[in-house]
């Protein structure tokens, strides 16, 4: 809940404060509260979709919608999404919207490639890069978001950046 909760209400009222345009952060606002409660009140599970590549896909334009940048996404094979799967979706909106959010990017790739057995994402900006070690404990965009979200449910994630160089972040789910 704490992962689903920062990557949807606390991101959104990020953006909000950052926002000068009213009618931005209205539109921001309504549409936070409509996931929210889709997700809240909704046990089909709002976030979930027919395939790997409609969840990347929707996540993506979700990304693009609210941070006004381009998100380009490579999908190949595809396969019916299960909870593993939809873990790592998630991780990678997240990873998305970090990069969206923080990076000066320009553009953001994301590259997903499904087997019978496995689904492997990558996320890549060349935006201004970080330091992984140097990121401060209360922040908990990648290590819960993104790394322990992907433990849970028994994949793998790693957040490769250098800064000034951009940022990879690899999430796999399923068999080595």
């Amino acid at each position: 809940m704490a992962a689903h909760l920062h990557d949807s209400v606390l991101q959104t009222l990020a953006m909000i404060q950052r926002s000068d345009d009213p009618q931005r952060m209205t539109t921001l606002a309504r549409a936070q509260e409509r996931d929210l409660r889709a997700w809240l009140f909704d046990s089909t599970d709002a976030d979930r979709t027919g395939t790997v590549g409609e969840g990347i896909t929707a996540a993506a334009s979700k990304v693009e919608a609210a941070f006004d940048i381009p998100v380009e996404v490579v999908v190949v094979g595809d396969r019916p999404i299960d909870d593993a799967a939809n873990t790592l979706v998630a991780a990678a909106a997240e990873a998305m919207a970090n990069a969206a959010e923080h990076s000066g990017a320009r553009t953001i790739s994301v590259y997903v490639e499904c087997t019978e057995d496995a689904v492997d994402a990558w996320v890549t900006d060349q935006g201004s890069g970080f330091d992984p070690d140097a990121v401060p404990d209360h922040r908990k965009g990648i290590s819960e978001s993104i790394l322990a979200r992907m433990s849970r449910t028994g994949g793998e994630a790693s957040v490769d950046s250098t800064p000034g160089e951009g940022t990879e972040v690899h999430l796999r789910s399923g068999p080595r």
